[in-house]
């Protein structure tokens, strides 16, 4: 991979950069290894599996001890990564998120149903702060399950909700089995993120929500102790506004660590603005984004995301990606109505089969539509309403499954076990 330094637009001519990598080099032993480069402005990237063979806390300097709060990945794509922050770390993102907080205007007349996990990940405990940095009340009720949060929209209680896209689909679906009109509740305002939301499953949902509902994309990693690198404030417009105080923004190239054009696809890379207890420098984050506004070389604003960079799928020789699957399959099926998918991967070709919650004649529907918007022959199978299992917190819908070609004989429906 070519290395190119980051320019002068993201450098701002500010010292802390240096400062901070001076620190990771003397003090966590991946970046030792990693920043060879003499000057700063010329370290090359790396992404989360780059530091697989340093310990559970790779990027943390002095490890937990001593910090304000251990948080972790979910693993779902290798080996979870740990992170300890510092209190100074925590109050940053206080800072920020205090900001969306009046951008949106939450404050104290406001309660906040927070259904983001707690215990190891980060999201439930950030969304508190959210909250508590405007003076708003929370009800900490996690990702249980949607009665708990019909009870207390029936209560007249909760003006604001936090949860990832599957919650909130899955507490539609409670509301219309219990026939609670969730457009009828105080709901005004949804905290909504920790994994992609297809345009076509945004606005089957805030069909189901009441008139003026404003669905709030936050955007963060656990890397960054949760939603603090950019928010959306306007469900009009896919764009979200980047937090340039804390961080550093790049979108690159997928093969160089070159800029991309503005309004081209590229990867979201984060360098932090300050020293830290667990930096970031030139982190690749492996989400897709479009730079939008500013110079490319330093943006201020990029699209929402648009899928991650290890997730193209090339079925029949057809380019793809999740996303893009997900847009079409949601988009013709009701709000509530579940799917899933398998790649299948043969030595000498791959399909893609698609199970739904459909009638045949919706599935075969489902089938032309990808045949003439992107080309692709796709198997979409029928299933009984209610059938495929739901999740309350993070839903991986498209699965990938490895196979021989004489595997190819005996084929069965998708899962994604």
């Amino acid at each position: 991979m070519t290395v190119t330094p980051l320019s002068s637009a993201a450098l701002d001519g500010r010292p802390d950069l240096a400062e901070l990598v001076a620190r990771a080099r003397q003090a966590v032993p991946f970046y030792r290894d990693h920043l060879a480069a003499a000057d700063p402005a010329a370290t090359a990237t790396f992404d989360k599996h780059a530091t697989a063979s340093y310990g559970p806390f790779p990027l943390t300097v002095g490890g937990p001890t001593g910090a304000h709060r251990v948080v972790a990945t979910s693993g779902t794509t290798g080996d979870r990564l740990y992170m300890a922050f510092d209190r100074e770390d925590h109050e940053r993102v206080s800072r920020w998120l205090h900001h969306v907080g009046r951008r949106v205007r939450l404050g104290r007349d406001d309660v906040l149903l927070n259904t983001h996990c707690y215990g190891m990940w980060v999201g439930g405990p950030v969304l508190d702060l959210l909250a508590d940095s405007v003076g708003a009340c929370v009800v900490p009720l996690g990702p249980g399950p949607a009665a708990g949060v019909l009870h207390m929209l029936r209560a007249g209680v909760g003006t604001a909700i936090s949860a990832t896209p599957s919650y909130l689909r899955r507490l539609i679906e409670a509301a219309e089995a219990a026939h609670v009109d969730l457009r009828a509740t105080g709901l005004r305002l949804g905290f909504i993120g920790a994994e992609p939301a297809e345009p076509a499953l945004r606005r089957a949902l805030l069909s189901r929500l009441p008139d003026g509902f404003r669905w709030i994309e936050l955007y963060g990693l656990t890397e960054t102790l949760g939603p603090s690198v950019a928010f959306g404030d306007d469900p009009a417009f896919r764009e979200l506004e980047l937090n340039t105080g804390d961080y550093r923004v790049e979108v690159l190239d997928r093969g160089f660590d070159d800029p991309v054009p503005l309004g081209e696809v590229g990867e979201l890379t984060l360098t932090c603005r300050h020293v830290c207890r667990s930096p970031l420098i030139r982190y690749r984050t492996r989400d897709l984004v479009r730079v939008v506004a500013g110079p490319a070389e330093a943006p201020t604003r990029i699209s929402a995301i648009l899928g991650r960079a290890d997730d193209s799928l090339k079925i029949g020789g057809v380019l793809t990606y999740p996303t893009a699957v997900a847009e079409i399959v949601t988009g013709m099926l009701p709000p509530t109505a579940e799917w899933r998918a398998v790649v299948r991967r043969y030595r000498s070709d791959e399909e893609l089969l698609v199970e739904a919650e459909a009638t045949s004649e919706r599935c075969a529907s489902i089938e032309r539509a990808f045949a003439e918007r992107v080309g692709l022959a796709v198997t979409v199978t029928p299933a009984e309403g209610a059938s495929i299992a739901r999740s309350l917190e993070k839903t991986r819908r498209i699965c990938i499954e490895v196979m021989s070609d004489r595997e190819r004989t005996t084929p069965s429906g998708p899962s994604c076990g």
